[in-house]
Formats: C-alpha cells, sequence, structure tokens
C-alpha cells in the first residue's frame, strides 16, 4: 500500500508539478490554503503519512496550519517549502521538531524524495 503525502501550496502550479512528480510513488493529497489543509487532514487523518507545506500562503501559513494540525497527528512528519530566506522562526521550528526538514523553492524533487523515504 502506498503511503498518502499531503501537499499544501496557494501556487496550483506548485501543486500540479509535485502531484506529478510524485503519484506514481504516493497516494497525493493537495491543499491550496490552510483551511482546505485541515480538512483533508480531519478527512484522512487515519492514512495520512506527511505533510508538505508552503510557507507562506495567504490566510494561514504553513506553520500555523502544522500548529493546528499537530495535536491531532503527533507521529506524522511535517516539512515546509520556501522560497525566502531561513528565520528563527524556520530555525525553532527544526528544533523542536515541529518540522523534519525545509525544502527550498525551486524545487529538488530528488531531495524530497529522499527526505520522505527517510522518515517513511
Amino acid at each position: 500500500m502506498k503511503n498518502t503525502i499531503l501537499f499544501v501550496d496557494d501556487e496550483l502550479i506548485n501543486l500540479f508539478v509535485l502531484e506529478k512528480r510524485f503519484e506514481s510513488e504516493y497516494n497525493v493529497l493537495t491543499a491550496e490554503s490552510g483551511e482546505d489543509a485541515i480538512q483533508l487532514v480531519e478527512d484522512n487523518r487515519n492514512t495520512l503519512n506527511a505533510i508538505i507545506s508552503d510557507l507562506r500562503m495567504p490566510g494561514m501559513d504553513g506553520l500555523e496550519l502544522i500548529d493546528r494540525v499537530k495535536p491531532s497527528i503527533l507521529d506524522i512528519p511535517c516539512f515546509l517549502l520556501t522560497g525566502y530566506d531561513f528565520t528563527d522562526q524556520i530555525n525553532d521550528a527544526l528544533k523542536s521538531s515541529k518540522i523534519q526538514h525545509l525544502f527550498k523553492k525551486p524545487f529538488d524533487y530528488n531531495e524530497i524524495d529522499s527526505k520522505l523515504r527517510e522518515v517513511l
């Protein structure tokens, strides 16, 4: 059975590319916002294996999303994607194991694949 990965990004092209790249290896769920992602986490809590979210999105950012869902999915690894510089907020999230890794945009698909295989 394939592991299930949730990708969250407000840029549809990123979701499309990530889904196409990883759909042969994983069950891929996508959400355009933190709010949509929360619903997908609730609906798929028993089958979800990892979350990879963009950091900066309108409304709810990636760290806020992880803060909201982490209590209900404690053992599920979470990752962030960002095109911005490394911040103290990201460093704190890594140190506290809130997130497993930060992926920089533009994506390195091999790095994402490698980290997913490492944690799953």
